[in-house]
Order: structure tokens, then sequence, then C-alpha cells
């Protein structure tokens, strides 16, 4: 009886750890962003809107990866990068392959990135 109660206390405290790490691994922060759309075609303004999910350290025991970005520029594309890096005031953001595709620079609060309808370069202003 007093195996099943250490049992039962274990799992109780395993579940709350997993709750935990579940609800509060991530912190999200949305952003707009007027800038350029560049490509083979030429330039035009477009407003890209950004959902930049930043990971707690300890999801870094499992993941190499620091965040995570969704880019979308309305009616036209919309983008998720998975491998988002981290260094100093610099987000560096890299496809599926690994290959750097752009950066967003928590100083200047500028966005360069290769997207897949060209090059967007903008100014980002929070929008939570």
């Amino acid at each position: 009886m007093k195996l099943i109660k250490i049992l039962a206390a274990i799992g109780v405290v395993v579940l709350l750890l997993f709750i935990f790490v579940f609800n509060f691994s991530t912190v999200e922060s949305r952003f707009q962003c007027p800038g350029e759309i560049s490509s083979k075609d030429g330039s035009r303004p477009v407003t890209a809107f950004v959902k930049l999910v930043k990971y707690r350290w300890w999801v870094g025991l499992w993941s190499e990866s620091d965040a995570a970005m969704h880019i979308e520029i309305p009616n036209t594309d919309v983008d998720y990068f998975g491998n988002v890096k981290i260094i100093g005031d610099h987000y560096q953001v890299f496809d599926a392959e690994k290959n750097l595709k752009g950066n967003y620079s928590t100083l200047s609060k500028t966005l360069a990135i290769k997207l897949h309808i060209g090059f967007f370069d903008g100014t980002c202003k929070r929008s939570d």
C-alpha cells in the first residue's frame, strides 16, 4: 500500500512538471513590419506580420533552436522558420537545411530575410 502511494505521488509530480514545462516554455511576441519586398520583378512596399516565439532556457535541453518565427504578408505569403538562434541582440533565422535566411535585430528593430517570394527588409513595431 505504501508503494502505491509513493508511485502515485511521483506520478503527480511528473504530471505537474509536464504541465509546467508545456505551459511556460515559450514567450510569444508579435510585430508589424512595414518595409519592402524585392524580387526579380522589382520591389514594392508591403507590411509583414511576424510572430516570434522565444523558447525558455530549458527547451535547450532537447532542442537546438532558441526560437521560431512565423512571417505573414497578407494575401501573398506565409513562411515558418523553426530554427532561430539568438546571438546577442540578433535573432539569426535558418531554414530547415540550416542555411542562413536572415536576421532580426532587437536594437534597431529591423528584419531582413529571404522569403519564398523575395527579400524582405523592414522596421518592426510590437503589436501585442
